[in-house]
């Protein structure tokens, strides 16, 4: 049987672009921000998983990641869906205006470290 064990969720910050761009050597860059819902009773597990990616995005592109954003309590959702699996995550990149380069220069950044982390992973 198949099933997807790693959740990506998507979005971007509503802060403005001074807050959400870097640059790094020649290039520029949407900053990350990983938000981790508190009220999930397994959050420690996607935590930790946030913490190896969050490790390996400042080692290979320090500054990058505003790091992790834990949200819970009264009025919050706190879940965000990060109860299907414990290496779900939810990452905002960058703002409203950032430019497609600078956001797809922080994918192709993500998406190098996602998969070293993820061939490692013994999950």
């Amino acid at each position: 049987m198949f099933y997807f064990k790693y959740f990506i969720d998507f979005h971007r910050d509503s802060v403005s672009y001074d807050k959400t761009t870097i640059k790094i050597g020649e290039k520029s860059y949407a900053k990350l921000l990983f938000l981790i819902g508190l009220e999930n009773p397994n959050y420690q597990k996607n935590l930790a998983f946030t913490e190896k990616l969050t490790t390996l995005l400042d080692e290979k592109y320090p500054g990058l990641s505003k790091g992790i954003y834990k949200k819970g309590g009264v009025g919050v959702n706190g879940v965000y869906n990060q109860d299907n699996s414990e290496y779900t995550i939810l990452l905002e990149v960058g703002g409203p205006d950032n430019k497609i380069e600078e956001v797809l220069n922080s994918v192709n950044a993500f998406s190098e470290v996602f998969r070293e982390v993820i061939t490692t992973n013994e999950g």
